[in-house]
């Protein structure tokens, strides 16, 4: 058998062999498929489901395409220029640096970042993404899991971004007719088992972007009936993340991690919000404010009730680093 370095098994985090039909842990005696050049370590647990047979309905293409902009304004506009600040602030060499999309969607990141010479890898628990990836052009980096079991060995990654993923955690969504959400029992202890394998796979020094609708912002823009439709919705809902609340997650982490609330300035072009009124009147005045958040005092509003999105800077500590891998990692510990 040939070792696969790319993947761990994502059960015991031991090794994994080219099989003739997918990966195999030899540990688990698992063998997890590959097609198109994509591994999948689901074991047939998805978040949704997709027949690549079926049709999609106009309205749910015209979301796809629509989508494929956002993902690009993301990295270009936000990601991109934030861990290139970094590089150049430490001469960092780009071909060390190996970078996690967690909940990547369409994939488009890893193909944008990949081909700026970022090493780049990203995950989803979709049926419908696995489809669209084969039109990626790395592909082979993207594979399907579960972002509280991910393939990776400890230490991986100097930046992780992740972004709108922890609000589906630990929740019950219903969308026959108006939109709705249950929190489970569990689902502190869901959230807080998601952010601590986010935190495993991070390099000692590195950076997780969290970002996420804030539960403490009275109105919902993306969790709507429709497209960008706004959604108004109680503090107590249990279904948006709050900045308390993942500092509470944290805590209870052994992994030492600090956390930095950040403006989503330049994070959205608000197209989708847009297509409403309410949205074309607002957009202005949002790029302002969040433009402002970026600065004292103001910066101050940026993990409260008065942002309706979360940007969440996580640096995780270096105080302990025994491997050369992650000697770059020390310097990424505190950007500014």
């Amino acid at each position: 058998m040939v070792v696969h370095a790319s993947y761990v098994c994502p059960r015991c985090h031991g090794g994994m062999e080219i099989g003739p039909s997918g990966l195999i842990c030899p540990a688990c005696t698992i063998t997890y498929p590959v097609a198109d050049g994509i591994a999948d370590f689901s074991e047939g647990h998805y978040y949704d489901q997709f027949d690549p047979s079926s049709s999609l309905t106009v309205e749910h293409q015209a979301g796809l395409n629509h989508e494929v902009e956002g993902s690009r304004w993301r990295i270009q506009a936000y990601y991109l220029p934030k861990i290139e600040t970094t590089l150049r602030k430490f001469a960092l060499e780009r071909s060390r640096i190996q970078i996690l999309d967690c909940g990547c969607g369409n994939g488009w990141s890893v193909d944008l970042l990949n081909d700026t010479g970022l090493l780049t890898w990203g995950v989803d628990l979709s049926q419908l993404r696995r489809w669209q990836w084969r039109e990626r052009k790395h592909k082979g980096n993207l594979a399907v899991a579960d972002a509280r079991r991910l393939p990776f060995e400890d230490g991986r990654f100097h930046f992780i971004l992740c972004s709108g993923v922890i609000e589906h955690i630990g929740v019950q969504e219903y969308k026959l007719g108006a939109y709705s959400v249950k929190p489970l029992e569990n689902r502190d202890a869901m959230r807080t088992a998601f952010l601590s394998e986010l935190l495993r796979v991070l390099a000692p020094g590195g950076t997780l972007w969290l970002d996420c609708p804030n539960g403490a912002f009275p109105i919902d823009f993306w969790h709507g009936d429709r497209v960008g439709q706004a959604r108004r919705h109680a503090l107590n809902e249990g279904f948006l993340a709050k900045t308390g609340e993942i500092r509470s997650y944290l805590s209870a982490i052994k992994t030492p991690a600090s956390l930095k609330p950040r403006s989503p300035h330049r994070l959205f072009r608000f197209q989708q919000v847009g297509r409403h009124w309410y949205g074309r009147a607002i957009r202005p005045l949002m790029g302002i404010y969040f433009n402002l958040m970026r600065v004292f005092p103001f910066s101050i509003l940026a993990g409260t009730g008065l942002n309706p999105y979360l940007v969440l800077e996580i640096s995780k500590e270096a105080d302990h680093v025994h491997s050369k891998e992650h000697s770059t990692a020390i310097l990424l510990i505190k950007q500014q």
